[in-house]
């Protein structure tokens, strides 16, 4: 962009440096949010639950006055099926059972903070992404000592309570809570720990950005962390960044060769698992949790017979479903609290089953099919980035990819981490990214 006038384009970008500030902010608010619906204000659990909104709307707003907000066919596309989405909840609002304040926040845990993914890489570079890796890095070591300590507390006592201060956590196994750190449930801790695994591996095996003593502290915290949260998605989650991992070397096979470090820090990691007071019982524990969920889904063919069944899913019975769907935001935990009073899936506990009965089959389906295409172009732009040399994106996608594809944005954790993730693996890469999208 071009300004004719040096005050106004010292404005421009005293503006932009705001809107770097604000997502900073939105990361800090979406890693502390869950300590304050848990532990500082626990009465105000309901309004927290969507404290970055008033957040993203300034951040969009400031970006529209600065022509900063994204043009892309990704952006354009979203904000007008959100509307016609919102049009056809309306509808159901009319001629249904469901209400306008449930259909707003549909239209919000849809389709409000999608366009921050394309806004973080016109405002935020390479530079940036490597400054919030420290961060995650670093934050990483008190974050796992904290878990711990929640694995090894009563599940009734007060560090272990829920969003709302009242309840305990997730059951894992023989008496252990699934531990999710200053997150208000496991799931995200199990996200913040794959971006951690992203940047690990990164400053590992390309980057020299991060000393090897902090690397080493966090890989020993991350496998401690996966082992205490008695989470079969934690395991699942880091298996796909090391997945990445492995695209990334076959695109660039002279990777392999810097991998020497990786190796040091494995082997100083597990020396150092010894010295880890409980990681025995957290191993166990997570045997049985594996052993004890796996039998009871040998009848729907294990975790892969589960995971591919919520693709599937969807389309069955598609007769039952309303041409508009049951309406907007019916299918969420919030939705069901304020139409039954309490959380819990009305619809389908499925993300592409809950998309399609909030909206029906046409609407849900093009919602899909975005989300199939977003995850599509990201993989391709971060392959061709890593076989140009830079494999910071591709492992950002690893952890985003799967979030991107089906994850539950009905929880507002996961649709953080999707929309914050995915900006930054852009932002990785902003240099590769198409014309159409910078």
């Amino acid at each position: 962009m071009l300004y004719n006038s040096p005050a106004l384009a010292s404005k421009v970008n005293t503006n932009i440096k705001y809107i770097k500030y604000f997502i900073w902010l939105y990361l800090v608010l979406l890693i502390f949010e869950g300590a304050l619906r848990k532990w500082i204000a626990p009465q105000l659990s309901a309004p927290l639950l969507v404290i970055r909104d008033p957040l993203i709307i300034g951040i969009f707003l400031l970006a529209y006055k600065n022509n900063l907000f994204p043009k892309d066919i990704f952006t354009r596309s979203i904000i007008l099926l959100g509307f016609v989405s919102f049009l056809g909840g309306l509808f159901t609002v009319i001629t249904a059972d469901s209400s306008l304040t449930v259909t707003l926040f549909g239209l919000r845990t849809n389709f409000l903070h999608l366009p921050l993914i394309f806004l973080i890489p016109k405002v935020f570079n390479i530079e940036d992404v490597k400054k919030i890796g420290w961060w995650l890095l670093v934050l990483a070591i008190p974050m796992t000592i904290l878990m711990v300590i929640q694995f090894n507390s009563p599940s009734d006592a007060f560090i272990n309570t829920v969003a709302g201060g009242e309840g305990k956590q997730i059951d894992s196994a023989m008496g252990k809570i699934r531990p999710p750190g200053t997150f208000s449930f496991i799931t995200g801790a199990v996200q913040y720990f794959a971006l951690v695994t992203s940047f690990v591996l990164y400053g590992l095996i390309q980057s020299k950005t991060y000393p090897t003593w902090l690397l080493t502290a966090t890989g020993l915290s991350l496998v401690v962390a996966v082992v205490s949260s008695g989470s079969r998605s934690a395991i699942a989650s880091i298996a796909t960044v090391i997945i990445s991992l492995f695209v990334a070397m076959l695109s660039r096979p002279q990777l392999a060769i810097k991998s020497y470090r990786l190796l040091v820090v494995i082997i100083i990691v597990s020396v150092g698992l010894r010295f880890v007071p409980s990681f025995n019982e957290a191993v166990e524990i997570l045997d049985t949790r594996i052993d004890s969920a796996n039998t009871a889904e040998a009848r729907s063919g294990g975790p892969l017979g589960r995971f591919l069944a919520s693709f599937s899913e969807p389309f069955q019975n598609l007769d039952a479903v309303p041409f508009l769907g049951h309406g907007l935001g019916m299918g969420t935990n919030a939705g069901s609290a304020l139409i039954i009073g309490k959380a819990e899936f009305l619809l389908a506990e499925g993300e592409w089953a809950r998309i399609i009965l909030e909206s029906g089959f046409l609407l849900g389906l093009l919602f899909i099919v975005w989300r199939i295409a977003l995850m599509c172009w990201m993989g391709k732009v971060c392959v061709e980035c890593a076989a140009k040399g830079n494999i910071l994106p591709l492992l950002l996608f690893g952890s985003s990819a799967l979030l991107i594809l089906n994850g539950q944005f009905g929880q507002p954790t996961t649709l953080g981490f999707t929309v914050f993730g995915s900006g930054i693996c852009l932002a990785a890469c902003r240099t590769n990214i198409p014309k159409y999208a910078k």
